[in-house]
């Protein structure tokens, strides 16, 4: 009865549940503190801020799972905007639109994949480079922005509303997070993912196609981008060459923030819903305070630096568990 209690008190009270406490814990200190911020036109901002900054951070996830990483993320958003934009000065509709966005951002992700699989060099360092060559590119194609776009290319943001309230973006997130959180759990791939971000080794001798797998995952991530971005970029009849600046580390922090080991082979979609509705809160609400924005940057570095020892501190436990399981089991089977 005591072990069966154990492991029912280890499901629940998972990294997901603490989080979830501290969300709710968040929204009532809000509530009490400042109560006007969550009027309806606020919330709605917040949740379509959320929206696309899920889907980035879902891509993400996958990325730091594998045991890589991707800084370059903010700049791919840019780029997928700019060109977006182009397209949709040509009144091209939604439908278009997206599709054109998912494929630009896939083949730049692709090019991350390739100098990280085939020409071995660290993820950190190839995304870092390709971050300078996205984001020096853009200013000698565009002077500042693209302006002037037609009403069609601002549907998304303007006039596709469930109910004429809730952004049809929001809707798309969830069900995407949906369909993410179902597929890490049960889909055969998911367990290749992880299988790598544990040892890189153990899974190319177990069979693993794992350069494979990598150039896969960081496409699906390259095609989330590319949905991130197209909601970033019609929000509005203009489109910087900055839109995605800095978007990178949000969703970085979002994701350990949300419980995944930054090493990788360890964490769950629905710790970054988590994060991400923590940290889409978090700025708002302090600007809201009238805390300088200064602030945020701030905070969301002590997030992903809290949130990195607390996943160390874990990993070290966890390997001393296994140590200590290893020498009772080598005294047991000498006695």
């Amino acid at each position: 009865m005591g072990i069966e209690s154990k492991t029912v008190k280890k499901k629940i009270l998972t990294a997901e549940f603490y989080l979830l406490i501290f969300f709710i814990a968040l929204l009532l200190l809000l509530v009490i503190i400042a109560g006007e911020f969550f009027s309806l036109n606020n919330v709605m901002n917040i949740l379509n801020s959320a929206s696309y900054l899920l889907i980035g951070a879902i891509g993400m996830n996958l990325i730091i799972l594998t045991g890589n990483i991707d800084v370059s993320a903010g700049a791919i958003a840019s780029v997928v905007a700019i060109f977006i934009a182009f397209v949709g000065k040509t009144g091209a509709p939604l439908y278009i639109l997206l599709p054109v966005a998912m494929l630009v951002g896939a083949t730049l992700s692709l090019i991350n994949a390739l100098f990280i699989t085939w020409l071995k060099i660290p993820s950190m360092v190839a995304t870092l480079a390709t971050t300078q060559l996205f984001s020096g590119m853009l200013p000698l194609i565009v002077e500042g922005s693209v302006y002037g776009l037609p009403n069609s290319f601002t549907w998304l943001a303007f006039k596709a509303k469930i109910f004429n309230v809730i952004p049809a973006s929001v809707l798309g997130a969830i069900v995407l997070a949906i369909i993410a959180i179902i597929f890490m759990k049960y889909s055969k791939f998911s367990k290749k993912i992880y299988a790598i971000g544990n040892d890189r080794s153990a899974a190319r001798i177990l069979g693993l196609h794992v350069g494979k797998i990598e150039l896969s995952v960081f496409i699906i991530a390259g095609a989330l981008y590319g949905v991130m971005a197209t909601i970033l970029a019609t929000a509005g009849q203009r489109v910087t060459t900055t839109m995605g600046s800095g978007l990178e580390m949000t969703m970085i922090a979002a994701v350990v923030l949300g419980g995944t080991r930054i090493s990788g082979g360890s964490g769950k979609i629905l710790g970054t819903v988590l994060g991400v509705l923590i940290l889409s809160i978090i700025t708002p609400a302090m600007n809201y305070l009238g805390l300088s924005p200064d602030w945020s940057d701030t905070v969301m570095g002590a997030i992903i630096l809290l949130s990195v020892i607390v996943g160390a501190i874990s990993l070290v436990k966890k390997r001393h568990n296994m140590f200590d399981l290893k020498d009772k089991l080598s005294r047991e089977n000498k006695v």
